[in-house]
This record gives C-alpha cells, sequence and structure tokens, in this order.
C-alpha cells in the first residue's frame, strides 16, 4: 500500500484592492443598526375614549391659558364628590386645587354657603340675597362674572356656578 497523499490544496484566494466603487464601511460596523421602535396598533377597546380624554387634557394642561374653569374640570370634581371624597378642609392645598382646578371655585361657593347658613336671618327671606350688598372685587373667588365678559362666556360660568353649587348643597346635606 502506497502512504496516504495529502489533499491537493485549495487555491489562494486573490486579495481584493479597494476601489473607489465599492463601499466603505465604518469603523463600527461591526454593530447593529438601532432597532426601529415598535408601535401600538390602535385597536378598539372600551378605554379607547378615557384615553383620547385624558391625552387630550394631557395635552391642554401645559396651554391652560387662565385659571378659568372647564366642564372637563366640573365633570372631574362631581365626579369626586359621588366616589365620597370631601373637601373640607377650610384650606386650600394648592397640589390639589392644581390637580382639580374646580376645585377653587367649590371652596368658594361653599365658604359663600355656609357663611350663609350660619348668619342668622332676622329678616324674611327676600328675592335681594345678602350677596348683593357687598359688592365682589373683580379677580375674587366670589367674582363669577366680570364687567365686559362675553355673554356666552357669562352663561358658560354661571352654569357652572350653578352645577358647583349643587355640589355643594348635596355635600352638606
Amino acid at each position: 500500500m502506497s502512504p496516504p497523499q495529502p489533499p491537493p490544496s485549495a487555491p489562494p484566494l486573490p486579495q481584493l484592492e479597494p476601489s473607489d466603487h465599492s463601499p466603505q464601511l465604518p469603523a463600527s460596523a461591526g454593530l447593529m443598526p438601532p432597532p426601529v421602535p415598535l408601535y401600538k396598533h390602535p385597536s378598539w377597546s372600551p378605554d379607547i375614549f378615557r384615553d383620547e380624554a385624558w391625552l387630550r387634557r394631557k395635552g391642554n394642561s401645559k396651554k391652560r391659558r387662565s385659571k378659568s374653569v372647564t366642564d372637563e374640570d366640573l365633570d372631574e370634581l362631581k365626579a369626586c364628590i359621588e366616589l365620597g371624597f370631601g373637601f373640607d378642609s377650610p384650606e386650600v392645598d394648592p397640589r390639589l386645587s392644581q390637580t382639580f382646578p374646580a376645585l377653587g371655585l367649590y371652596y368658594a361657593v361653599n365658604k359663600s354657603y355656609n357663611d350663609a347658613i350660619s348668619k342668622p336671618s332676622t329678616s324674611p327671606p327676600s328675592v335681594v340675597s345678602d350677596c348683593d350688598s357687598i359688592p365682589s372685587p373683580i379677580g375674587s373667588p366670589h367674582a363669577i362674572v366680570g364687567p365686559g365678559d362675553n355673554p356666552r362666556t357669562v352663561k358658560t360660568r354661571l352654569r357652572q356656578w350653578a352645577q358647583v353649587v349643587a355640589c355643594s348643597v348635596r355635600q352638606n346635606s
């Protein structure tokens, strides 16, 4: 028998010279490109309306023009009161007032209501209330409307005031 023959060697690979047409890879070519972020498919769920309202309010909270109360603010306050949360503290917590913008109006109405109940009435009830004899300064919590306000704004504020009065009366009875 003859000794084993080494296998024939493969021809050497030719060395490629860089050309102007070949792509030059950066030194970090071994790293993977950043992953593409995943996006949630907006499918329907029973909470979609709540989520949309939350996103709308979240975006609007930074753009709030003034300290005016919106209908959504009143709905939040009424819901909290219906759930049993009490806002009986005589002092308004600023952080809580930022969370519930209608709370300032609620405290003002509640204070006026409690003051009216605690005053002994010596005269028969009349159409003109005690509040009419004491003017409220513009910008105070008791001033619902200001001179020169748009009639639509006046109507909205009066409606909101009536809702807060109803909440306050329900809370105190």
